[in-house]
């Protein structure tokens, strides 16, 4: 039986998880979150999918400037 499931739902679930529990979660380079979501997901047999439409939006959102900022606070 196929199974897939959006990893980016599961990032976004599993932060705020990790926040109502009190903690601070942060994005690592390495391994993304998104990779680990896709790991996690393989693992129990389901086939992680991302919604084109939703990545779609946030990569209209974002810019690259934003993006070498962020990457430039955290070295």
């Amino acid at each position: 039986m196929y199974q897939s499931y959006d990893r980016n739902k599961l990032v976004r679930q599993v932060r705020e998880l990790l926040e109502s529990e009190g903690l601070q979660p942060f994005a690592q380079d390495d391994p993304k979150p998104e990779h680990a979501a896709m790991l996690l997901l393989r693992s129990f047999g389901i086939e992680p999918v991302v919604d084109q439409v939703e990545a779609l939006k946030g990569a209209i959102n974002r810019t690259w400037e934003d993006s070498d900022e962020a990457r430039a606070r955290r070295t």
